[in-house]
């Protein structure tokens, strides 16, 4: 049975940061009806990463950071969870475009929430 592009673009995402030494603590979490695809350790940073993907064209795909949403999904998870050595939290977003069966361009948006302060 062949995968679908959701999977493969999360699987391709995850060996990314697994690449990069970030630590997937969690994929595909939910609370109620909020989710987040991932839920990641950068040393003391607790990160959580939503990702969107994109078959052909030119153009990478684009999220909007939802502030409401990832505080709601962060309380919780925080709420739940015992993370130890947690110095920051972040919002990232993580853009796939798949431009053939076995090549993509993946761009990784950091801390999307930052405002500049």
């Amino acid at each position: 049975m062949r995968k679908s592009i959701d999977e493969r673009s999360h699987e391709a995402i995850s060996a990314n940061l697994k690449h990069r030494d970030i630590e997937v603590l969690e994929k595909n979490w939910a609370h109620g009806s909020d989710g987040i695809d991932f839920i990641v350790m950068d040393d003391e940073e607790l990160i959580f990463v939503d990702t969107a993907t994109k078959c052909g064209g030119f153009d990478v795909p684009r999220e909007e950071p939802d502030q409401e949403r990832f505080e709601r999904i962060a309380a919780a998870y925080l709420a739940e969870s015992e993370v130890e050595g947690l110095a920051s939290i972040r919002y990232d977003i993580v853009s796939l475009l798949v431009t053939g069966s076995e090549k993509a361009l993946l761009r990784h948006h950091k801390n999307v929430l930052n405002d500049g302060r």
